[in-house]
């Protein structure tokens, strides 16, 4: 995940990186708001699904953007902080982990193809 992640942060430049940054405690109160919601949730398995299928392909990327930043509209300006902060952690800072654990549990929202959660939005059991 984290390499797909990065894609989108460096590639596409969703957002302009944060100047201050998100502490762990926000990144994972922000990131455990969309898995609880089941229309943000959906929107990030959505955003999942279209990473997944631009892969490495600057050109699919760019001719995404437009998507992508409706999926960030929906997922709200917290989430993307949150991301953004992750984004820019490393893997052994308390925000780096707050962003790996709590992107763990959302991506389980997302079932085994990274497809949108099963119907009425649920997360898989």
């Amino acid at each position: 995940m984290k390499r797909v992640l990065f894609f989108v942060g460096c590639c596409l430049a969703v957002t302009p990186v944060q100047a201050a940054g998100v502490d762990a405690a926000t990144i994972t109160k922000s990131i455990d708001a969309a898995t609880a919601d089941p229309v943000k949730a959906k929107a990030y398995c959505d955003l999942a699904a279209k990473l997944d299928e631009i892969g490495d392909d600057e050109k699919k990327g760019e001719a995404a953007s437009d998507q992508i930043d409706g999926y960030f509209k929906v997922l709200g300006a917290d989430f993307e902080a949150a991301w953004d902060s992750g984004q820019n952690s490393t893997e052994d800072s308390a925000e780096g982990k707050a962003f790996d654990e709590a992107m763990t549990k959302l991506d389980a929202t997302c079932g085994d193809t990274g497809a949108a959660p099963p119907a009425g939005g649920a997360p898989a059991p």
